[in-house]
């Protein structure tokens, strides 16, 4: 049976879609692979939003199974389905989604307080961490995270060991909630800010390091403990802010908004691309 297949990994190919989806951003192409190619015909739904053609230069290693790479091209935002035909008969689709570019801002805020708590990050980070980000979201769904600010960001007052979020827990002093008091060091002129932090903790237990990082509102306190792979978890935090939430299933575990650090993968699926940029 004929199917449209991913050529390349994590390039906006969503293989569990039904039917199988492709991102494209606008004015570009992608190329995916269709099986059982030969003797079909390519047509549109919408071929004001996409178009689709067999490449000139088909692999032989594809000819030789019989398959063939297939361009689409993405015309305006919008969507659109690719239809290969026999004949009249539809034997298999594929579903564009053409996306138009969108620019994400961060800014990156490496936190002190005044009793010499600090960060360990430094700033000469910053720019592997947007090449991560950027590697990630980019090809998945035409986001863009542009560094807006990196720089150093001093609390007045002594934050202690642990930076906390406890406005929500029962019979914490109101003292105990520094969250406010860090994000009131934004930059408003981004749409995501960072604050790296020794230590974030929002639960009961402030002493047990449940938490990587907090999100709200557009600000993320993000502690030095948040794992390995840190522009993975970067994107996976941001990736709260552009609309998406945790999961937990253990079958899909290559996800990027899987909940656990340093466990999940970087694969952004339909549902969560088409929140991330509609």
């Amino acid at each position: 049976m004929p199917n449209f297949f991913a050529l390349h990994r994590l390039r906006g190919f969503d293989a569990t879609a039904t039917p199988p989806w492709q991102m494209v951003p606008l004015g570009f192409w992608r190329e995916v692979g269709l099986t059982e190619s030969a003797g079909l015909a390519l047509s549109s739904t919408n071929p004001a939003v996409a178009t689709a053609e067999f490449a000139r230069d088909n692999p032989a290693s594809l000819a030789r199974s019989g398959q063939s790479k297939v361009i689409v091209h993405g015309h305006k935002k919008g969507s659109a389905v690719i239809e290969a035909r026999r004949g009249t008969t539809v034997v298999c689709q594929l579903e564009v989604g053409v996306k138009a570019p969108k620019i994400v801002k961060v800014a990156f805020n490496f936190v002190k307080d005044t009793a010499g708590h600090k960060t360990t990050r430094s700033l000469a980070s910053v720019d592997n961490l947007v090449k991560t980000m950027n590697s990630i979201y980019t090809p998945q769904t035409y986001i863009t995270i542009v560094k807006r600010t990196a720089r150093w960001v001093q609390v007045r007052k002594n934050l202690g060991k642990v930076v906390r979020y406890s406005a929500h827990l029962s019979g914490v002093a109101a003292g105990q909630h520094e969250w406010d008091d860090v994000i009131a060091l934004r930059d408003a002129a981004a749409h995501w800010n960072v604050f790296f932090v020794w230590e974030y903790e929002q639960d009961a237990t402030p002493f047990v390091d449940h938490t990587d990082a907090g999100n709200l509102a557009g600000n993320c306190l993000f502690e030095d403990k948040a794992g390995v792979e840190v522009g993975e978890t970067l994107a996976h935090e941001l990736g709260h802010y552009l609309g998406v939430a945790d999961f937990y299933d253990a079958a899909q575990q290559d996800w990027l908004m899987y909940g656990y650090t340093d466990v999940r993968g970087r694969f952004i699926p339909k549902n969560h691309a088409n929140i991330m940029n509609p």
